[in-house]
């Protein structure tokens, strides 16, 4: 059983009086760590970093870089990008290998752009949520990167079907 340090006690009660003499406004919020989502999540966040000196890894944070947000919004119009001209190729005779994807085409041209960027941005979104977690940033990057890729070979496969 711990027993209480009465040292430790008075300086917590010290840090969370309120230096005018004011009451608290309630429990002291710093005691818990920023949660993944928060009302400050997307509209007036107050964090960028960790709360304690040398805390980079593994915290939430309410407040984002316009780098970060850039590159998400490109990775989300690759997506968007990939998804019309997937339709442009198929228009021209081409042929969907995915079978997933071939389901929501055969939904209609609307429902599967739409789907597939809804389904993005909200992947998108929750790797900004965890952007200062490792898989999170390995996750952006590799599928940054196919996304790229991918935009590559659609280049490839509409200048081979003007040719043929």
């Amino acid at each position: 059983m711990d027993t209480p340090n009465p040292q430790h006690d008075a300086s917590s009660a010290a840090a969370a009086a309120p230096l005018d003499g004011e009451r608290p406004r309630g429990p002291d919020r710093r005691q818990r760590a920023t949660p993944m989502l928060s009302r400050y999540s997307f509209f007036g966040g107050r964090r960028r970093a960790g709360r304690r000196d040398g805390e980079i890894e593994n915290v939430y944070v309410d407040m984002y870089s316009p780098r970060l947000t850039a590159l998400l919004l490109i990775f989300f119009a690759l997506t968007v990008a990939d998804s019309v001209l997937t339709l442009v190729y198929l228009g021209k005779g081409g042929r969907e290998f995915n079978p997933v994807a071939q389901w929501m085409i055969d939904q209609g041209a609307v429902f599967f752009v739409l789907f597939k960027g809804v389904l993005s941005g909200l992947c998108l979104l929750f790797v900004m949520l965890h952007k200062n977690f490792k898989p999170a940033r390995l996750a952006l990057g590799i599928g940054f990167g196919f996304y790229f890729l991918l935009g590559v070979y659609h280049l490839v496969l509409q200048v081979l079907a003007m040719q043929g």
